[in-house]
């Protein structure tokens, strides 16, 4: 029999490659470097290449812009007011509490539109001035009726006074301590008007009687009513004899 020998695998399986690192890469290489795509600007502004995909922004630092405002020639006067209603030739205007006041103005050198206006009324006696009504819309002319028996029902811990007061509009944006500029209304005084409170009747119990009121007549007074009646009756008849009898 042969003897069987036996034979060396010569199948064997290929050596294991290992891959080798790149060498690290200088910082000072002066080759050329990716293009950052992300917003370095962090201050406020939401990054859109969130590597995370919510694109939200920072919490902190917000900013924003404000619109930009119209400049006028520095040679045009400030925005003012004409009134109309009442006019100037009417004269002084009072009023009693518990009416309905109506006033009306044209605005005059105005370029700028304001967004809404507000109106005040105020009196020397009161250094807060009350406030008639807010953000009304901008319209020229102007309007609005002043329902004065309402507006004192509502501001019972701060009445009107029987005194003098004054119309004041404003712009709604800058208020009364708005800094008048070029072609832009800011505070105007409108009309000078009086305000008085009315009072219910009071008997004096004095026993004063008006001598022109109704039965208030004493009896002399009645008498001598009476004789001139009987005089006056007495001439009628007496001149329609005459000239009858002619």
């Amino acid at each position: 029999m042969k003897t069987l020998l036996a034979h060396p695998n010569t199948h064997q399986p290929p050596p294991t490659k290992t891959k080798t690192p790149p060498p690290p890469q200088s910082t000072t290489s002066k080759g050329p470097l990716k293009p950052i795509t992300g917003n370095l600007n962090t201050g406020g502004i939401p990054q859109t290449d969130s590597p995370t995909g919510t694109g939200r922004a920072p919490t902190n630092g917000t900013m924003s812009r404000s619109p930009s405002k119209t400049e006028f020639n520095p040679q045009d006067p400030a925005g003012g007011i004409v009134m109309i209603t009442p006019a100037v030739t009417a004269g002084y205007q009072l009023y009693k509490v518990g009416d309905f006041v109506t006033w009306g103005w044209n605005y005059t050198n105005v370029q700028g539109t304001p967004t809404a206006i507000d109106l005040y009324v105020k009196c020397s006696e009161v250094s807060v001035p009350w406030t008639v009504t807010q953000n009304m819309s901008f319209a020229d002319p102007g309007t609005f009726t002043w329902d004065t028996e309402a507006f004192q029902s509502a501001h019972v811990a701060h009445p009107l006074l029987t005194d003098e007061y004054t119309l004041i509009i404003a712009d709604a944006d800058g208020g009364l301590k708005a800094t008048p500029q070029p072609g832009y209304f800011a505070t105007a005084n409108g009309a000078v008007f009086g305000l008085y409170l009315p009072k219910p009747y009071h008997d004096n119990g004095d026993g004063y009687q008006c001598a022109s009121c109704s039965g208030a007549m004493s009896s002399l007074d009645s008498r001598a009513l009476g004789v001139a009646v009987a005089m006056s009756a007495a001439t009628v008849l007496s001149f329609t004899w005459f000239v009858v009898g002619f």
